[in-house]
């Protein structure tokens, strides 16, 4: 596999676990989130045999919203809120590597995972309240059990309904997903100092596929 292509992955790893912080973000303070942008985030935490990255998450215009957040993240265009996910993706980048020193609680989310294409067939959508709920469940019996937690902030009004807060849940499961596949590539915390023009350069040619 070339240099290019492994940094091609990362990116796309970076840019999904970027979507779903900024939809969790986007729920924290409007209430709101795209419904496309939600179900490929959901999607992506039953692909387990996948080919290639790409294909996690179907094709690279399914993460247009995380990849011109990478985009923003790396360039100069950063705006107040950008600062909020950032902090958030950091955090669950530091929570996956604690996961994945805990064998037990990886092998529980992956049973855990196994059911949920029996609820989606049951209640019709993988982005039906109940199934999200599933999702919520099994971060909160799971990955919220690590340190530190990710606080999310927000609008009190939205953070205090039900099926937000399983929404956000269900995101940031999601988001740990990409934080594995990131690992899994070689992924570094380093990298976004020495090779932040690398990851921009494809983060910029990912934009122009979308």
């Amino acid at each position: 596999m070339s240099q290019r292509t492994i940094i091609h992955d990362r990116v796309i790893a970076l840019s999904a676990l970027m979507q779903s912080v900024t939809l969790v973000q986007q729920i924290a303070e409007t209430g709101q989130v795209d419904n496309d942008d939600m179900q490929t985030m959901l999607q992506s935490l039953l692909v387990m045999d996948a080919p290639d990255t790409e294909s996690v998450y179907g094709e690279i215009s399914k993460l247009t919203t995380g990849i011109r957040q990478f985009n923003n993240q790396l360039s100069k265009r950063k705006q107040p809120g950008d600062i909020v996910v950032l902090r958030y993706a950091i955090g669950i980048l530091h929570l996956q590597r604690k996961l994945a020193k805990r064998p037990a609680m990886l092998d529980l989310i992956t049973r855990e995972l196994d059911q949920i294409p029996q609820q989606i067939e049951y209640f019709g959508s993988i982005t039906s309240p109940q199934v999200i709920a599933r999702f919520a469940d099994i971060y909160q019996r799971t990955v919220s059990e690590l340190t530190p937690r990710i606080q999310v902030f927000g609008d009190s009004t939205y953070l205090q309904q039900a099926d937000n807060v399983n929404r956000i849940r269900a995101l940031l499961l999601s988001g740990i997903r990409a934080a594995v596949l990131w690992q899994q590539k070689g992924g570094r915390r380093w990298q976004f100092l020495l090779q932040s023009n690398k990851l921009l350069q494809a983060a910029t040619d990912l934009h122009a596929q979308t």
